[in-house]
C-alpha cells in the first residue's frame, strides 16, 4: 500500500519529522512534493474553476489530486494519504491492512480525529480491529489523513477535474455519491488538535497552505449580513442538531439514526 505524506519544499523540518514517525510506526512513508500557495506560476496551471478559492485552498487541492494520481497509477488496490502535520496511532499499520480487507466497498475512509464533531449515522457499518467506521451523512472538514481505494483516486481525478470548493468539503460530500466512512476511535490526529506536541517549533511553522497571516490579508472581509449568517451556522451545526437529534430519531429506523458524534484519537500498541 503506498503512504503519501504531502510536504512543501521549503518544510523540511516537517518531512524530517514525519518520516522518522512513519519508520517508529512501521509505515513506509513516501514524499509528494506539494504544490505552493506562494507560486503562482504553479496555481495558473491548476485546475480550479473560479470559485473564489484562495490560493491555499488551491494549492492544498492540486496537492491531494496529485496523490490521487499517484495512487490510482499504481498496483494496490487502497493508497493512505497524509498531510504532514499528523500524528498516527501505533496500530495504524495493520489496521489499514484489515480495513481494506474489511471493508472493500468504501471509497474513502477518514482517519483523522473530529473534535468539533459531525452528523453520523449511530448504527457503525463494521468494527475492524476494535475501531468502529461510522458513516457521516454531510459533508465533514478535515482532510488530514485518509485512506483511498485506487479506482476512487481515479474516480475522483474526474469528479473534481475542476472544482470551485475547498477540498475538504468537495471531497467528504456524500451528495456527490462518495462512499465515505470515518475510523472512531481516530487514528491520526493534527498538531493543531493534539494536547501534546510532537512537531518541533520550525516543523510546526509551515504548512501546505499559506500562513495565517497571509491568508487573513488575502481573505475579504465580510459584511455584517454575511458575518451573521456565518455565525448562526455555527451554531447549527454546533447547538441546534445536537439538541434536535433525539427527537428526529424517533421518526427514524434504529439503523437511520443519526448523531452529533466527536471523534477522539486514540494511540495504541499493534
Amino acid at each position: 500500500m503506498q503512504s503519501l505524506v504531502i510536504n512543501l519544499a521549503r518544510a523540511p523540518g516537517r518531512w524530517a519529522s514525519m518520516s522518522a514517525l512513519g519508520t517508529a510506526r512501521g509505515l513506509a512513508f513516501e514524499r509528494l512534493e506539494a504544490v505552493d500557495g506562494r507560486d503562482p506560476d504553479l496555481l495558473a496551471k491548476s485546475a480550479c474553476g473560479g470559485g473564489g478559492l484562495r490560493p491555499g485552498e488551491v494549492a492544498c487541492f492540486e496537492s491531494h489530486r496529485a496523490a490521487w494520481r499517484r495512487i490510482a497509477a499504481g498496483t494496490g488496490s487502497h493508497g493512505l494519504v497524509m498531510e504532514d502535520d499528523v500524528f498516527p496511532a501505533g496500530d495504524l499499520a495493520p489496521w489499514l491492512a484489515a480495513a481494506a480487507e474489511a471493508l472493500p466497498a468504501l471509497d474513502i475512509i477518514k482517519l483523522n480525529a473530529h473534535p468539533r464533531g459531525a452528523l453520523m449515522r449511530r448504527m457503525p457499518l463494521a468494527v475492524v480491529a476494535g475501531r468502529a467506521v461510522v458513516q457521516p451523512t454531510h459533508a465533514t472538514d478535515d482532510s488530514s489523513a485518509y485512506l483511498i481505494t485506487r479506482g476512487f483516486a481515479e474516480r475522483a481525478l474526474a469528479l473534481h477535474a475542476g472544482y470551485s470548493r475547498p477540498l475538504d468539503v468537495a471531497l467528504f460530500d456524500p451528495a456527490t455519491g462518495v462512499r465515505l466512512g470515518q475510523a472512531d476511535p481516530a487514528l491520526t490526529i493534527q498538531q493543531k488538535d493534539a494536547s501534546f506536541r510532537f512537531l518541533d517549533t520550525e516543523a510546526e511553522a509551515t504548512s501546505i497552505q499559506v500562513t495565517l497571516e497571509e491568508r487573513r490579508l488575502e481573505r475579504p472581509r465580510k459584511g455584517p449580513v454575511e458575518a451573521a449568517a456565518a455565525e448562526l451556522r455555527r451554531f447549527g451545526r454546533r447547538k441546534v442538531w445536537p439538541a434536535v437529534q433525539p427527537a428526529l430519531n424517533l421518526l427514524r429506523p434504529a439503523a437511520e439514526r443519526l448523531e452529533f458524534r466527536r471523534i477522539a484519537f486514540e494511540d495504541r500498541a499493534p
